[in-house]
Parts: structure tokens; sequence; C-alpha cells
């Protein structure tokens, strides 16, 4: 999937991402900015701190700015850049002189390295984004000298008040390496950070998740106790969104590798993107990770039955009892069963299971179950964690749908499918589905006893469809139903 797809950027609206960290932050940068000029978007990359002229030459144009002046960006520039353009990169050339540059012969790419703009100067930028129609200002805030890995000093990073998006970036390839120069940049800060005073201490997968998250103010659990880990000086704006990035997963060992580090932040309800953003790779992000709910949709009076169907008992456990434990088994973060007609009765059936899900386990009674499939999609929303970035809805009816088809449902989701459903012969059906959170406030307003079904016939074209033997899905509504489904075991 693409980076701006995972980073679930809008596309009517700016975004503000800063890139901290190591191991591909500056690819990072140009592979957002690339992607956001192919979809028709006008971008401005910088940095709050410098930039190889090298690197700048990825860039179609480039606009020098002395930021100690009234009207630091010469804005008549930049809409000639960007018009022609769709991309410019603003930086501080040595000399701070005040011209706009052009191609990669121009002088000022002579040398090493280019200052980047106070973050008040970027704030200002944002301020005009709307007049020069600038959707993505992308920003690199920090530097790791080429090392894949690394801490923050306490004066860094410089990350601007005005950003949308916070991705730390850490390489791969960093694991299993002594936490050293010349392995990783600031060691001591690294080691102090991961409470590690042996310099030749190898780099595992949690201490990598560590450096992705606590500097920026998401504290995980540590050993002791179960406290949470300090955090560093680094800072986060109030209602950026952080998306650590897990890059450089271009083979199997490290894809697995960044597997275990994505589901052990996702249990720490951190979201975080698996990808390979270098110039050689056709797909940025390869998997996506984070909180997710699985829903069990038991609220119905189940009339055409003549009775509870959440009760009745399929090799030898009620019906709610196995959807919710399927349900459990797909590999969700938690799951919900809607209660409704029956709650009392549905609620004591799945006590034991609650019982042994530690937690994982909710019941959330719908008052308006009355109201058809669609009232329990909403109660169920309404009570999903802040952190879950996807729900699965399922009925209590399926007896014999297995956990296998709801964890290919995931994986279609992790790998960039914002909807996911099941489809017989082609036709795909209403349940069990996954929608991501950008879906989120749509299924709050559904309507009648379809539940999530009418959405996905409305957004038919970004369903994934994930073909399905029929009899995995057959539902029982009536007596002949449940006693064919007996008889055929």
């Amino acid at each position: 999937m693409q980076l701006h797809h995972a980073l679930r950027l809008p596309p009517a609206e700016l975004s503000v991402v800063t890139l901290v960290g190591a191991g591909g932050k500056t690819s990072a940068l140009f592979r957002l900015a690339g992607e956001a000029v192919a979809g028709g978007r006008r971008v401005v990359t910088t940095t709050t701190t410098h930039i190889f002229a090298a690197q700048a030459e990825q860039t179609p144009a480039r606009l020098e700015v002395t930021p100690d002046s009234t009207g630091a960006i010469d804005w008549a520039a930049l809409e000639a850049q960007l018009a022609q353009h769709g991309h410019c990169l603003i930086w501080v050339p040595p000399n701070a002189r005040a011209t706009s540059a052009g191609g990669p012969t121009d002088p000022s790419l002579t040398g090493s390295k280019r200052q980047g703009l106070p973050p008040r100067v970027v704030d200002a930028l944002a301020a005009r984004a709307g007049d020069l129609g600038i959707s993505l200002i992308a920003i690199e805030g920090d530097g790791s000298r080429r090392r894949p890995v690394k801490a923050p000093a306490p004066h860094e990073p410089v990350i601007p008040s005005c950003t949308t998006h916070l991705v730390p970036v850490a390489g791969l390839d960093g694991l299993g390496l002594p936490l050293d120069a010349p392995y990783v940049h600031r060691p001591e800060q690294v080691r102090a950070l991961l409470q590690e005073d042996n310099a030749s201490t190898r780099l595992t997968p949690r201490m990598l998740g560590r450096l992705l998250v606590e500097p920026y103010g998401q504290g995980v659990r540590s050993k002791e106790r179960g406290k949470r880990t300090p955090f560093s000086s680094a800072s986060r704006p109030r209602g950026a969104r952080l998306a650590p990035l897990l890059n450089k997963a271009d083979s199997a060992p490290r894809l697995a590798a960044a597997r275990l580090i994505a589901q052990w932040l996702a249990q720490q309800n951190q979201p975080a993107l698996i990808g390979a953003v270098g110039p050689e790779s056709r797909t940025a992000v390869r998997e996506r990770w984070g909180a997710t709910t699985a829903v069990v949709l038991a609220a119905g009076e189940s009339r055409r039955m003549g009775q509870p169907k959440q009760l009745l008992r399929w090799r030898g456990e009620p019906l709610a009892t196995r959807a919710a434990r399927i349900a459990l088994d797909s590999g969700a973060s938690e799951t919900i069963v809607v209660t409704g007609a029956v709650g009392e009765q549905v609620e004591a059936a799945l006590a034991p299971l609650r019982e042994a899900g530690r937690g994982r386990l909710r019941v959330v009674f719908n008052p308006a179950w009355q109201d058809g499939q669609a009232g329990s999609v909403r109660a169920a929303v309404a009570a999903l964690p802040a952190a879950c970035e996807a729900v699965l809805f399922l009925p209590v009816d399926q007896p014999r749908l297995p956990a296998a088809l709801l964890r290919r449902l995931w994986q279609a989701w992790r790998g960039g499918s914002d909807l996911a459903a099941v489809a017989v012969d082609g036709a795909v059906r209403g349940a069990p589905a996954v929608f991501d959170r950008r879906y989120f406030g749509l299924l709050q307003r559904v309507e009648g006893d379809r539940g999530g079904g009418a959405l996905l016939r409305q957004h038919a074209a970004e369903v994934e469809a994930i073909e399905t033997p029929g009899n995995w899905l057959a539902d029982v509504d009536t007596p002949e139903d449940w006693q064919s489904a007996v008889a055929g075991g």
C-alpha cells in the first residue's frame, strides 16, 4: 500500500508529516511526496535540521529562504514552483540568500549540507497552505548520520507545532547489532533509554519497538511491576497522530521480526507500519498493525426460529459462545458481543469464556435491538476503544464459520484493504466483513436490518472480496435451517 494511504492522510485537508528517527527517513520523506504529487496534490518538503545537497536532487524544484527576515518565504516564487512542478523543497542556504533555485545544476547544490527551516517558519507555511493549494508538508525532524537506529538527544527532534502526523522511523537492519557506534546513532542515549549499561548488548525486537515510541510520548510496559517507562524530552504536538514505521522489511526474516514488534505495539494500543520505502521498492508499506475489535452481532429476537438461536447448542456450546470464541481466535485485540432481546441469557452463556478471555471479551447491550441489525452496529461502534484501528463484524448464527476465514479478512486489512468481505461465487456477502476506522463515522449512521452490508455495496469498488465456500456462511433463521445444519454436522 502507499504510505499516504497507510497514514490515512485526508485528501481534502492539509497534512503536516514530521519524520524522525533513523533507518530511511529521507527515503520515506520523498516517497511520500512523490505519492502525493502523483495524486495531483501540491507538496512542500523541508527539514528542521539539515539535508544533504545530494538528497535534495530528488526534488524537481528548490526555494531558498532567509528565516530571520520579515516574510521569510517568497510566496510568489513558491506559488510559481508549485504551479510548475507540484513539489518544492524549501531550505536555508549557507549564505542565507533568498533566491529561487532551479534544476540539479544550480550552484546552491554544491557542498555537503543545507540548513532547514525553524519551526515557526514551518508553522507560517502551514497557515498559508490553503491559499497556495498545498495539501502536504513533509518534514525531516532530526538527523541520524545514516545509522539504522537512534535515540534523540535532549535538543531534538525539532517538531513544528502544526504537525498532524509524527512518524518515527527505524531500520530493521539494526536488529542484532551492538548498542554502540558505529551501529547506532547516539549510543549513550539509546542505552539510557533502554536502561542497558553494556555496549555489547545486541538490539532485540522489543528494544527496537521501545526506541520507536518511548521518546515521543508513548510509554510501554516495562519489566518491573508493569509500570510505564519514563518519557524522554522529545515532545509530540497535541493531537498529532503517532505512526511508527518499521523500515527495510525487505526479507522474510526482517518481515517476521517486524511483525513481532508491530504485534507487541498493537497490544500497547499503538499502531505501526511495516515497510520498505527505498526507491527500488514497489510497495512502500507492506503491512499496517494496530488494535482491532471483532464484533459478534447477537441482539435479535429470532422470531422465525421461535426460540433464541443465540442459545442453540452447536457441538456442545451455545451459538453465541461459539461465535465469540472464533472471534477471539481470529487474532483481534478484543471481542465485543452485542446483546439485546435475550441479553441476560446470552451474557450468562458467555461467562466461562469471558473469564478465560482475560479481559479480551466484552458484552455490550443494545437497548434499541428492535430497530434491527443497524442498531447493533451503531452500538458496537460507539463502544469501540479510541485506539481501535479496524472492526470486524460477524453474525451469531453461522455455525460453520471458521476462525481461519476471519484471520484472512484481518490479513487483507493489514495489507491495505479498508474494506474486506467474504464472497460466494463472486457475490460479496455482508458478513463477516472488516471496516477500517476511516469508515467508523459512516457505520454510526447505518439504518435498517442490513448493518454494514449497505455500506459495502455503496463502496463496492473498494472491497477486497475473499472467496469462500457457501456452506461456511450458511446461517440458521428457521427450525428447518437448524435441523439441516445439525444433520449436516
